[in-house]
């Protein structure tokens, strides 16, 4: 049983690594990856009640995918604080989309995500912030 046990723990290490540690591509791969910077904006609030995506808004989502450096993500968030009303989250989730598909309009290259996420922050209800990685 003892020599079944050994064999079987050398037969494990002598696959490992050949198996389980990455090549130089793949190492080269995923330090490329990490070396693209993280960018998070929270776009300027919204006037009233409105969806649609304002010229102020156009220009920071411009700025934001000009500093792009090797990222593939792009994610929009609408934020609303814990006490809103659930239309409240309808609202910002829409906001989120149609900010996420004006970027998608200028780089169709990238990946997209939209989603709505709930805050304690007043300054932050009702705002889009896109966070590109």
């Amino acid at each position: 049983m003892r020599s079944v046990v050994t064999a079987a723990l050398v037969a494990t290490l002598v696959a490992v690594p050949s198996n389980g540690f990455p090549n130089e591509t793949e190492s080269t791969e995923v330090s490329a990856a990490r070396s693209a910077p993280v960018i998070v904006k929270s776009l300027s609030d919204y006037p009233g009640r409105g969806r649609a995506v304002t010229e102020t808004q156009k220009a920071e989502i411009r700025s934001v995918l000009e500093q792009l450096d090797g990222n593939t993500k792009f994610i929009c968030t609408g934020a609303r604080v814990v006490d809103n009303p659930y239309r409240m989250n309808v609202a910002v989730r829409m906001r989120a989309k149609l900010v996420c598909d004006y970027a998608k309009s200028l780089r169709p290259d990238l990946s997209y995500w939209h989603q709505t996420k709930l805050t304690e922050h007043e300054n932050f209800n009702g705002r889009v912030i896109v966070v590109s990685k």
